[in-house]
């Protein structure tokens, strides 16, 4: 199959789904979701892949969901808006914002249910949907210029797989992350066992591929039975259905006032303008507290 958005690779019993779209900092649109979706697929039903890797291609693994009008439609939808006086042509039906709520969540969730393991090899920013893509893998391995965090929760919504957060750094942290839209550090990552390894940005790709040439050494079929096993723990405390009913929340956010005040700036000053408007009271998108000296994404 041939792919527009990311690039797929197979060799040395390992599949490499890159996102591919460094212009736009690897911004996931619908389209670009679908073809992650059928690699994916097709990397599980090749014999000879045991193990397959996430990545992103240029100086960021990704910034999140394509937020320009261009990200086109999800999947499901009844295609009926339901516009107001004060944003005409801007709002979708409520179903529709649902569909797009729970596809993003949909397409996290086909990462976390993949037979086969899944590794993320992170660099520079792993930003808003970005950063459950990473998180649903079975292994995250960074860069020391890693960020990761889910900015959008300082305007437009909690976030549809926010709530994958507190499964990795408990409730008060979780609820730091979420409350302000901060990101994190590799190191930081690495302390909250987010990250399984941080290394240099140079030697990211090769110990990424050791590592994942390590696990590729055992049975596939052993590989997905022990991954079904450790996953079924968090399936008993009910991990899916949390993160389907996180969706809900955010399904009515399109109504707050910074979300529509958001959408005005972005309609009549640009997209640009409109996050400016959003992280320049925290010091930037990548703006936290306290503030940190680690290397910049991309640098």
């Amino acid at each position: 199959m041939s792919y527009q958005f990311i690039q797929y690779e197979v060799g040395d019993r390992l599949a490499t789904i890159t996102f591919n779209r460094p212009e736009r900092r690897n911004a996931i649109h619908w389209a670009m979701s679908a073809e992650i979706s059928a690699a994916l697929s097709e990397a599980e039903g090749d014999e000879n892949v045991r193990v397959i890797i996430l990545k992103g291609a240029g100086a960021s693994f990704s910034a999140g969901y394509d937020l320009d009008k261009s990200a086109g439609s999800p999947p499901r939808q009844t295609g009926r808006a339901t516009a107001t006086s004060e944003t005409p042509n801007e709002q979708v039906s409520v179903w529709d914002n649902r569909a797009r709520v729970q596809g993003h969540i949909d397409y996290m969730l086909e990462i976390w249910n993949c037979w086969k393991p899944v590794i993320a090899q992170v660099h520079g920013e792993c930003l808003g949907g970005a950063s459950a893509l990473a998180l649903a893998c079975d292994l995250m391995i960074v860069s020391e210029d890693a960020r990761l965090g889910h900015p959008g929760t300082r305007a437009l919504a909690p976030g549809e797989e926010t709530a994958i957060f507190a499964w990795h750094v408990g409730l008060k942290k979780s609820m730091e992350m979420v409350l302000t839209g901060d990101s994190l550090t590799a190191r930081e990552m690495l302390d909250y066992q987010m990250a399984n390894y941080v290394f240099p940005i140079e030697q990211l790709e090769s110990e990424t591929r050791a590592i994942a040439r390590r696990i590729a050494n055992v049975d596939s079929q052993l590989l997905s039975l022990s991954k079904t096993m450790i996953h079924r723990v968090f399936e008993q405390i009910g991990f899916s259905s949390t993160m389907k009913s996180s969706g809900e929340y955010v399904t009515v956010a399109g109504r707050l006032p910074s979300n529509q005040e958001f959408k005005r700036i972005a309609r009549e000053q640009g997209l640009r303008a409109a996050l400016k408007w959003r992280d320049e009271p925290f010091g930037g998108t990548l703006g936290r507290y306290p503030a940190v000296d680690d290397p910049k994404p991309g640098k």
